[in-house]
């Protein structure tokens, strides 16, 4: 592709609720999430998911999830805030139906107010403790300068097709 863009490799536990990226999503940004893995989510064998999550059991919301409107034991995303739960506010879904901040295996929103990006997983609050396993994350991200340029550039071109019409009328 002839756009600069950046993609960054990280292994997101599912240990905690959220994990801090380190990475700026610029406003009015499309970027892409890959992910794989399998992870356990409780003692019995059968908890196990990948990042598109769902319960072995019949219910795949958990009114008790850091994100309980979003697919339990999935990957989610949240724009902003800290690694605290309520904080920040939730990717566009990547599946509809899925919930705000659902990410999954593989995710491609337009971002329109960036900032921090944070992943995680939507397990129950207070259920992290028998976790185990991460996923592995890569985030693909165009790099803002970019953008800058090729919006001066429009705009340079712009003013002077307007410059030289004005110049032919007068």
């Amino acid at each position: 592709s002839s756009h600069a863009q950046s993609t960054f490799n990280i292994s997101i536990p599912t240990t905690s609720a959220w994990t801090d990226t380190g990475i700026n999503i610029p406003d009015g940004t499309f970027f892409t999430i890959n992910a794989s893995g399998t992870v356990k989510y409780g003692p019995l064998g059968v908890q196990t998911t990948g990042p598109d999550g769902g319960n072995y059991t019949d219910p795949q919301f958990f009114s008790t999830a850091v994100l309980p409107n979003t697919y339990i034991v999935s990957l989610i995303g949240k724009i902003g805030g800290t690694t605290a739960i309520g904080t920040g506010t939730p990717v566009p879904e990547g599946v509809a139906g899925k919930g705000p901040g659902f990410v999954g295996s593989s995710y491609g929103e337009f971002i329109a107010t960036g900032g921090e990006l944070f992943l995680g997983f939507n397990d129950q609050v207070g259920q992290f403790g028998d976790n185990s396993g991460s996923f592995s994350v890569s985030v693909t991200v165009p790099e803002p300068s970019t953008f800058a340029f090729a919006g001066l550039g429009i705009l340079i071109y712009v003013a002077s097709i307007r410059k030289a019409r004005k110049q032919a009328t007068a």
